[in-house]
């Protein structure tokens, strides 16, 4: 039983006792005269607590339930006790409701409440504290006087403790409606109260920003009125199955119209207060405004996106992984790379995606940046579509703000170009150092050389004037012959060097390179030991090339003789000619010649079964004066290098220790007639006989040259020759000779390589100061090394050092006929 229902039966309880009250006083009047029943045998036996009192305050009469309740026997109150000597009972208002007894009015007191903590009666301990309900009625006689004055106290303790118990519930009531309310209006999320119709009872604040809208507008409204019309179908169904117990609740995101008519994002969820039958109470709306929850997610969305759209673009294989290697994020390359789309890749780890071997490779890397907590890049290469693919990788690990790891990045990028570059650059790079090297060697050799014919000159010249003076039965004849001849291989001794350096231009001709080797066979077989083999394979067409058939003989024979020797016992040389198409990739292998265009070459082969070379050996074979063998000059190969550079042509070498070496000479194909410009002049070693005739009969000659013992051996041929001769050692003396002879001068011997003002620029201000002047350049290096406009003159013709009296003749005679060089 609640305490309103308790409240009431007590209520029910008093007026009852009062309709008992005026029932009994009846029966008593009706009854005592009848059967004379003692008053006081009723008066106590009445279960009511009674009290009565004469009209002037004192108590004539209590009865035991009365002295019961009050805890005070009644020989304590009756005849001792008056209402009007008692404070309290003035103080609280007894004696006013005593006199409107008097007066001929019931009155009945508010509870009021009696302290009997000390009393005792017939043994009995009551309360400490009761409340009373007290009435005061009067009582007449049957003449209808006034006689008495009547009490009736009414135990209300029960009532009281309930009454107060209610009022204090409803004050805790109020508060919790209070704080509720207080609540229920200051929550951040929004609250909505709705009937089972779908009206809406009530709303808190909440809500009403959400919406934009005061809650008396929206109080009685239709729940989906400011929902956005697509969302309206999906919550309908929803709300149906909430109405038919198919569900507890739902949840849903939506839209709302904000009264400003912009779009309202919100996560709604919708749930059913039942009673406890089940039945529907009332329906709830819990609405959470998610609009700046999706403008962040928004924002973060775009610039998630953001940055993978740049990963996706940045040239690069990228990724992210958590710490337990599970990725986090790829870009489009590295999941393309791999062979997966990126979203295949998110949230699984290497042993999921890749072979065991490279996932455990990564794996191990992963874990060697976490332990070490730094960048660490490696480089390696993998096998993709496009074949061996260089890759550079770096890894670096991922802090937070309070430094905790968290996972590991990395960038991989294809290095493959780049790697191909530093290659090449090494390779350009060795090329211009070896062409350094080279340069210096051959800068040397050239210097060589040049002093080398200075001397021969002398050794020459003077051997013939010797033998000019002498008769052939002479016993020095024989002697100076010899002298000649040495002179002579010696000449050839500087021509290599300065074919190696590429100063000593050779005449050009169209040959057939397959018939040039054909016709060597015999001399070759003759030249290497029987116990060597050499097998030809010509070419099955012929092939033409623009050379010096002697210097193509040269090459020939060179590796021939180097294969042949590089073989301990028996063995084979093989001399292949055919024509080969190469590719720029097919010129970067070359050794010499890389700088040469690609496109077609007649192939000139020479392989051995030889012990090949180490590569110490392979990096100097064409340095001059290196050799492997104890009697080698080291020239040969140095010779093949500036054959090959003159006729810009290009040479591979193959060649492994213990098994043998290759050399392929690759001529270019002629693709027109040969045209010379430069006759070529007769060699001091093919003339033989003597000059017969004296071409000076006197005239003047101008011989300029700086070494003096050129000058002294020159000087004496000149004058054998029957000419005057002036000597200078250098340009300006000689331009000041010419000043003073000026056209007694006929010809002058210019040296072409001199300290200060050079041969050639000697000879361009003489042709200009004197027209009918005609000049010989004489020179140790090639006649290819006189500018253009002296060999197209048509006084200026060439001489090559070193020199003998009979190739001075024809040198002078054919100057003084005015035939250019």
């Amino acid at each position: 039983m609640d305490i309103h229902e308790r409240l009431r039966s007590l209520e029910r309880e008093n007026a009852l006792l009062r309709q008992q009250l005026s029932i009994l006083r009846a029966q008593i009047s009706a009854n005592l005269a009848p059967n004379q029943l003692p008053f006081d045998t009723l008066f106590h036996q009445l279960p009511i607590p009674m009290v009565l009192f004469s009209l002037d305050g004192l108590a004539v009469a209590m009865n035991q339930a009365n002295a019961q309740l009050v805890a005070t026997p009644i020989d304590q109150v009756v005849g001792v006790y008056n209402i009007y000597n008692d404070p309290a009972a003035q103080k609280h208002g007894f004696v006013a409701a005593f006199e409107s007894a008097r007066r001929g009015q019931i009155t009945t007191m508010p509870p009021t409440p009696y302290n009997t903590a000390e009393a005792r009666l017939e043994g009995r301990v009551v309360d400490q504290q009761f409340w009373s309900e007290t009435t005061y009625f009067p009582v007449y006689d049957v003449a209808n006087r006034l006689i008495l004055i009547g009490e009736i106290n009414r135990d209300v303790t029960d009532w009281i403790r309930v009454r107060d118990e209610e009022h204090r519930l409803a004050i805790a009531l109020r508060d919790r409606e209070r704080r509720f309310a207080t609540l229920f209006d200051q929550l951040s999320l929004g609250i909505v109260v709705i009937e089972e119709s779908g009206r809406i009872l009530d709303c808190n604040r909440a809500v009403t920003a959400i919406l934009g809208v005061e809650r008396d507008e929206l109080i009685g409204k239709m729940i989906l009125q400011r929902t956005h019309p697509d969302d309206r179908e999906r919550d309908l169904e929803l709300w149906i199955e909430l109405l038919n117990g198919e569900r507890d609740s739902y949840t849903i995101e939506k839209r709302y119209f904000h009264k400003d008519g912009h779009i309202v994002y919100a996560r709604m969820t919708c749930l059913a207060v039942r009673d406890e039958n089940g039945e529907i109470t009332f329906l709830v709306r819990l609405v959470e405004d998610v609009s700046a929850r999706r403008e962040a997610e928004a924002a973060i969305e775009t610039g998630r996106r953001l940055l993978q759209d740049i990963i996706d673009q940045i040239p690069a294989l990228i990724f992210v992984k958590d710490a337990e290697g599970r990725y986090l994020m790829v870009n489009e390359r590295l999941a393309s790379f791999s062979g997966y789309r990126p979203e295949e890749m998110i949230g699984k780890s290497d042993d999921e995606l890749f072979a065991p071997a490279l996932a455990a490779y990564y794996r191990a890397f992963d874990q060697e940046v976490i332990r070490e907590r730094r960048p660490i890049q490696r480089d390696d290469d993998r096998w993709t579509a496009d074949g061996l693919t260089a890759f550079t990788t770096v890894k670096f690990p991922l802090f937070d703000h309070e430094g905790n790891l968290y996972g590991v990045a990395g960038i991989s990028l294809d290095v493959t170009e780049r790697r191909q570059l530093e290659l090449e650059r090494e390779r350009i790079e060795q090329r211009l150092r070896e062409a350094q090297r080279l340069e210096s060697l051959g800068v040397m050799a050239g210097g060589i050389a040049h002093d080398f014919n200075n001397l021969l000159v002398s050794v020459l010249g003077n051997v013939s004037l010797a033998l000019n003076e002498v008769s052939a039965d002479h016993s020095l004849y024989d002697l100076l012959v010899q002298i000649e001849q040495a002179a002579l291989r010696a000449t050839e001794l500087t021509n290599h060097l300065l074919t190696y350096t590429g100063r000593h231009q050779p005449v050009m001709q169209r040959i057939d390179l397959r018939r040039a080797v054909d016709e060597m066979q015999t001399i070759l077989r003759s030249l290497v030991p029987h116990r060597i083999e050499l097998i030809f394979h010509p070419s099955a067409t012929p092939l033409p090339i623009e050379a010096n058939i002697a210097q193509v003989r040269q090459v020939l024979m060179n590796l021939v003789i180097n294969g042949a020797e590089a073989i301990d016992g028996a063995g084979i040389v093989r001399i292949t000619t055919e024509l080969r198409e190469l590719s720029a990739t097919d010129m970067q292998k070359m050794e010499i010649g890389a700088d040469q265009p690609p496109g077609r070459y007649a192939a000139l082969i020479v392989q051995d079964t030889g012990h090949g070379m180490d590569e110490l050996t392979k990096a100097r074979i064409f340095d001059p004066f290196f050799s492997t063998r104890f009697t080698g000059r080291g020239l040969g190969l140095a010779a093949v290098n500036g054959i090959i550079r003159a006729h810009r042509g290009a040479l591979k070498l193959d060649t492994t220790l213990h098994a043998g070496t290759t050399f392929t000479i690759f001529w270019p194909l002629a693709t027109a007639p040969d045209v010379s410009d430069d006759p070529p002049l007769p060699s001091p070693s093919t003339v033989t006989s003597q000059p017969e005739t004296t071409p000076g009969d006197g005239r003047m000659v101008l011989l300029v040259d700086d070494e003096p013992q050129v000058r002294q051996v020159a000087q004496r041929m000149l004058r054998r020759l029957g000419f005057t001769v002036h000597e200078a050692e250098n340009s300006d003396i000689a331009l000041q000779l010419m000043q003073e002879y000026g056209s007694q001068i006929v010809l002058a011997l210019i040296d072409l390589t001199m300290p200060g003002m050079t041969g050639d620029e000697l000879a361009t201000t003489l042709l200009e100061q004197f027209p009918t002047l005609r000049i010989i350049l004489m020179s140790g290096f090639s006649q290819q090394e006189l500018p253009p406009h002296l060999r197209t003159s048509g006084r200026v013709s060439f001489l090559a050092k070193p020199f003998t009296l009979t190739t001075l003749t024809a040198a002078v005679t054919t100057a003084l006929s005015s035939h250019t060089v």
